[in-house]
């Protein structure tokens, strides 16, 4: 199963890309959350229980539930739609698999319970540099080609502070709430968007289906399943997805869409997984043996990473 959460997860790269050659970037994350939204309320209701119940939290804080929306959902989903209209798909998911390096950088801002260990700071430095042969090396051709990546990075470091929004305003909440709530909140933040900038066209059958497969595979059969997986194996175990996405996108984007795969995004890419093992691994060892608040898995993403979650469970998804 983990697997094939790698096989969807990783294909989301290239779904959105397709995607947003024939339609705005708000469009394709408004169809992506509200159809992901829909299909979600009809499993959380039909499962009732804990799930079902914390629904009821939205009507108490709107406010909160907008603003994980945003960060956690509507801000990242389009920045990452836009970065592909230039940016390969196999780098951006890679530059996405920054994430725990983003909620390591931030953590003594955001969370004064986490301190910052040796080998955090080795590995956070490690991935930085990643970041930057990636972006330093692979994107310097146009100037269009380094702002789609620098929409990457931002929407890492969204998917990051939507962490701390879980672990801040929504402890104890069913990570299946969560996502529905960002899901949902998402939609009704790109509804106006939508409105203002419609298509220029009607969009093709192939760019309408790969809206579709994003929310019902993507978003909510994966976020699904990956929450049973995390039941069933634990959170370390599951986590390991989030280690194949990269890889697996890169794989996709150079059979698929005939991308090149230089030493340079080879290079990046195990600098960046490598810095994320060492400051999850520091993170594990700093909290082993006292009781920590940890945020659950990020509800986001290309998901992500979003698409999927990050390895540490600090950010989604």
């Amino acid at each position: 199963m983990l697997a094939l959460l790698s096989a969807v997860w990783g294909a989301s790269y290239l779904l959105i890309a397709e995607a947003a050659e024939e339609m705005p970037e708000s469009l394709v994350v408004f169809g992506r959350t509200a159809l992901a939204a829909v299909v979600l309320l009809a499993l959380v209701r039909a499962k009732r229980g804990a799930a079902w119940t914390a629904l009821s939290d939205v009507r108490r804080r709107p406010w909160d539930a907008l603003l994980l929306g945003l960060a956690a959902i509507a801000l990242p989903f389009a920045l990452i739609t836009y970065g592909e209209r230039t940016v390969p798909t196999g780098l951006a998911a890679v530059l996405i698999a920054a994430v725990p390096l983003l909620v390591a950088l931030l953590a003594p801002m955001l969370d004064r319970s986490e301190v910052m260990t040796r080998v955090q700071w080795g590995g956070l430095l490690l991935g930085l540099g990643g970041v930057g042969l990636l972006v330093g090396v692979e994107q310097v051709g146009t100037a269009g080609e380094f702002l789609g990546a620098m929409a990457m990075i931002g929407a890492a470091a969204s998917y990051a502070v939507s962490g701390y929004l879980l672990k801040l305003r929504y402890p104890g909440v069913p990570a299946e709430t969560t996502t529905l709530i960002s899901v949902g909140a998402s939609a009704l933040l790109t509804l106006p968007l939508v409105a203002v900038h419609p298509p220029t066209h009607v969009p093709s059958a192939g760019a309408v289906l790969a809206v579709v497969v994003l929310a019902v595979a993507g978003t909510a059969w994966a976020f699904v399943e990956y929450f049973r997986l995390i039941g069933e194996i634990g959170y370390g175990r599951a986590s390991l997805v989030a280690y194949t996405i990269p890889p697996v996108a890169v794989a996709y984007g150079w059979w698929l869409r005939d991308e090149a795969v230089t030493p340079a995004t080879v290079g990046g890419m195990l600098l960046i997984l490598l810095g994320v093992f060492l400051t999850a691994r520091g993170r594990r060892a700093a909290t082993s043996g006292r009781a920590v608040s940890r945020p659950g898995p990020r509800p986001g993403t290309p998901g992500p990473p979003p698409p999927g979650p990050s390895p540490d469970a600090d950010g989604g998804r």
